[in-house]
């Protein structure tokens, strides 16, 4: 064994190799093939992009409408690190463009048999070249066509076919519509087999690609968001969540991303969103952020899609205060609720972008229903609140801001408690010390249950919760009024004021819809004042 580590030597890998671990690091599916000849095209100004997929072919041809491959810099685009995307002082640091490690067309050269045909803009005529497996020319002719490039890579994967298994469609579709929610304005079409499969139109914002992909969503469950920095678009939680977070993420400077830290983009959003979704549910949330490039280091992974980002705490500060101003208002144009309840549905529109609404005013408190709903008048209807769970999210708010614990002057003594309810307690603030066998002594209280009478069932319930989130949320529910409770108008109207100026008003710490909104254009629809009967008008 001695002489067998002796005669180990150092030695470089073969070119070959090399190029194969590159390649291999670079383009591991069919969805990274696509996708790196789609931002290609995108980094070329396409406005088109035709992508025609093969599946036992195993080929793809993306055609694109962009400015088009000079036919001098052709004989050079497949070669091993070349690229025209870097700035002209060669600083990378500094790249605006979705490629710039001139990998990816090298690649495909040696994982299948490339061709490109290409017109520039300014060039009168196309060329057609044919690459060999080091990526150089192996022949060539001038080819009639329109500006644009295609691209067509067949026998893909001919040498690696262990990267031709999987979900090959589903990964396909979803790379794609990441590339078209981050470029709204391209317009996509995709056809598998030589037959249709997607087709995107050109839109205007990310709402509205969204909504090609989600054709189910209601305009006036969503909201939007844009300034130079940020485009957002989100689902209200009391209108909109899902049962796994796959329409939950961040794209930066065109391309979808996550952090190569703690914590992650999609904890950045869950947090946002607090406790406003029921349990094992997500929020609808999509985020596109334009940075300076010398904020983005892209050198975590060849595909470029975990990144390093330099001051990421402010980033993901500003992301998660858009997020709080856009769920601030529960105002809707047109809420979903009152269609169902009347079947007054209206046209839907697209919705655009809007700033972040204010806090809600002009609510007025007219009565209490089953002594459970307040009926509240506002200016374009009639709203529904549940008491308990609009009083449940007012105090969840209070005491997420402001947690007290008082000093009892009797203790409470309570038992039956393990060594690690005891830990939790007393992590959370309480003073707590035994007082016997099984017995313990709490001192202090969270200051919501002090005078109440169930404050040891209380302390009981809080000591089985996860964390000092669940305990706040346990805290607000037990304190909460209940429904059945008569009020006041004056009491109404003070709940009213308060809820409405909730940092997120749409739903109860459990996830639960606080308010109904019934719009006035529905109940006018609804109870016909605008049709014309005889020669009378229900006005």
């Amino acid at each position: 064994m001695a002489n067998l580590k002796q005669q180990l030597t150092v030695l470089p890998l073969p070119p070959h190799v090399q190029r194969a671990i590159a390649a291999a690091e670079t383009l591991d599916s069919l969805a990274t093939v696509v996708q790196e000849l789609a931002e290609n095209a995108l980094d070329a100004g396409a406005s088109r992009i035709h992508v025609h997929w093969h599946p036992q072919l195993w080929s793809v041809e993306l055609t694109d409408n962009g400015h088009g491959i000079r036919v001098v810099d052709l004989p050079h685009v497949a070669l091993a690190a070349t690229t025209s995307k870097l700035p002209q002082n060669g600083d990378w640091m500094q790249v605006t463009t979705l490629g710039f490690r001139g990998q990816a067309l090298h690649s495909l050269a040696q994982m299948a048999e490339l061709t490109i045909c290409s017109r520039h803009v300014e060039a009168e005529t196309g060329w057609w070249v044919r690459y060999d497996r080091h990526g150089h020319v192996q022949a060539q002719r001038p080819q009639g066509m329109a500006v644009g490039t295609r691209v067509e890579v067949r026998q893909l994967f001919q040498d690696w076919p262990q990267r031709r298994q999987g979900q090959q469609a589903k990964q396909l579709q979803r790379r794609l519509q990441e590339l078209a929610l981050c470029s709204p304005a391209v317009a996509w079409h995709v056809l598998r087999a030589q037959k249709r499969w997607l087709h995107w139109p050109a839109v205007t914002s990310l709402g509205d690609r969204l909504q090609q992909f989600l054709p189910q969503l209601n305009p006036a469950d969503l909201r939007q968001y844009q300034d130079p920095q940020i485009e957002l678009v989100l689902g209200l939680p009391d209108r909109h969540h899902r049962p796994r977070p796959d329409w939950l993420g961040v794209a930066i400077n065109g391309r979808w991303v996550e952090l190569h830290s703690q914590p992650t983009w999609q904890q950045i959003l869950l947090e946002a969103f607090g406790r406003s979704l029921p349990r094992q549910r997500f929020p609808l949330c999509l985020a596109h952020l334009h940075l300076p490039p010398s904020a983005i280091d892209w050198s975590a992974q060849p595909q470029k899609r975990t990144i390093y980002l330099r001051d990421a705490e402010q980033w993901q500060a500003l992301l998660k205060e858009r997020i709080a101003d856009l769920l601030h208002s529960p105002v809707t144009l047109s809420p979903p609720a009152s269609y169902q309840l009347l079947k007054t549905a209206e046209p839907a529109g697209r919705y655009r972008s809007i700033a972040p609404q204010p806090s809600l005013q002009h609510l007025k408190a007219v009565a209490q229903l089953h002594q459970t709903y307040i009926v509240v008048e506002q200016q374009d209807g009639v709203w529904l609140i549940e008491q308990h769970i609009a009083h449940e999210r007012v105090l969840y708010e209070q005491i997420e801001a402001d947690w007290q614990v008082v000093e009892l002057s009797q203790p409470l003594l309570i038992e039956a408690l393990t060594p690690e309810q005891v830990n939790r307690l007393q992590e959370w603030g309480l003073d707590i010390v035994p007082f016997g066998t099984c017995v313990w002594a709490v001192r202090s209280l969270p200051q919501l249950l002090e005078s109440r009478a169930d404050a040891t069932a209380a302390l009981l319930e809080l000591s089985q919760v996860a964390d000092l989130t669940a305990a706040k949320v346990a805290v607000a529910c037990r304190s909460a009024l209940r429904n059945g409770t008569p009020l006041s108008l004056p009491e109404m109207q003070t709940l009213v004021d308060q809820w409405s100026s909730c940092r997120q008003p749409h739903t109860c710490p459990h996830g639960r819809p606080i308010c109904l909104q019934l719009s006035e254009s529905s109940l006018a629809r609804f109870f016909r004042r605008h049709w014309v009967l005889g020669k009378s008008h229900g006005l």
